[in-house]
């Protein structure tokens, strides 16, 4: 019998390309761990920022200096990554992605 997880987080990687002060393309990647969200959680989120709120658990290989000029760690290099708006495009499209390509009918 198959048993299916409800509460299962999985890794994701993430592409990411931001423009630089010089209007060159940048391009990386970092690995993303996401939790799965039930459909009857997400119908009531607008919008992709409070997706990654609720399915985005931490990230890996990526680094984001504060002010200070140190690497953001825990829940400010999270919060750093949902408002940039490259980053959290990149991020839900990932966990979107993940889902959608995982399940597709195979031939």
């Amino acid at each position: 019998m198959f048993k299916l997880n409800t509460n299962r987080t999985f890794k994701q990687p993430v592409n990411l390309t931001i423009v630089d002060e010089n209007g060159k393309d940048q391009k990386g990647s970092f690995t993303a761990t996401f939790k799965i969200l039930p459909h009857s959680e997400s119908a009531d989120l607008p919008d992709d920022i409070k997706l990654l709120d609720r399915v985005l658990m931490g990230v890996e290989g990526i680094e984001v200096p504060g002010e200070d000029g140190q690497p953001l760690a825990g829940d400010e290099l999270m919060t750093a990554l949902k408002n940039d708006p490259s980053a959290s495009v990149a991020l839900a499209s990932a966990y979107q992605r993940s889902i959608v390509k995982k399940n597709l009918p195979r031939n």
